[in-house]
């Protein structure tokens, strides 16, 4: 059975993980917010292939939060606030934003790396030519998408840089430094530069505290 349709576990805690997403929605000017249901996961689709469901970041799939499943029991939904919050921040606000861009690093330069070859096969009446699309395409979707990887991870610590005007950014870093000490495979990956294509787009959590400590102290309380 597809790791898909099995039954997911569920938690004691997902009612109040529910409320809280809610709540950091409205408070974060998230228009529409319609979370339904708590989803624990290791793997979430991908396209055709899958992605990891990283362990200090949740993920959002249309009416649903996808939470880490190792992280099952881990925190409490206290610790779990900033994270839902950062999460919300990236997944609702600034990762659409990004949109655009994606299209213009990854989909245009393919574009244009079958159009030339192409064109100028034809115009020079030279078949031969069409054999250049492989060598003008993979350099370019090999640069666009480490570029694309680049902007997620700049846009990923600009989420927990504006969610901690609300969610406290003293709270946020208490929660990386718990997970930071948990030892967990894909938090060590990142943070050796292991994490590999599955990872590509994710910061370190040392990264993550780093940039929250440039944060000004103005945005360290907590709003309830």
């Amino acid at each position: 059975m597809s790791r898909f349709r099995r039954s997911l576990p569920t938690s004691p805690d997902d009612p109040k993980l529910l409320e809280t997403a809610g709540s950091l929605g409205q408070q974060l000017g998230i228009v529409g917010l319609d979370t339904r249901d708590i989803r624990w996961m290791e793997w979430i689709p991908a396209g055709r292939s899958t992605r990891v469901v990283p362990s200090d970041w949740c993920t959002f799939l249309r009416h649903s939060m996808v939470i880490p499943a190792r992280m099952m029991g881990k925190l409490t939904v206290e610790e779990w606030r900033p994270l839902i919050g950062s999460s919300l921040m990236f997944e609702k606000k600034i990762r659409r934003t990004l949109r655009g861009r994606a299209f213009l690093l990854t989909g245009l330069p393919l574009i244009v790396a079958l159009a030339v070859p192409i064109t100028a096969a034809i115009v020079l009446q030279m078949s031969w030519l069409i054999i250049l699309y492989p060598v003008l395409v993979l350099p370019l979707a090999y640069l666009g998408g480490r570029r694309y990887s680049s902007d997620l991870k700049k846009a990923r610590l600009e989420a927990d840089t504006q969610a901690s005007a609300v969610i406290g950014k003293d709270s946020l870093m208490a929660v990386l430094r718990t997970i930071d000490n948990m030892g967990l495979d894909d938090i060590d990956r990142l943070k050796t530069g292991r994490g590999g294509r599955r990872l590509a787009g994710l910061p370190s959590i040392t990264e993550r505290i780093e940039n929250l400590q440039t944060v000004s102290t103005l945005n360290s309380y907590s709003t309830t």
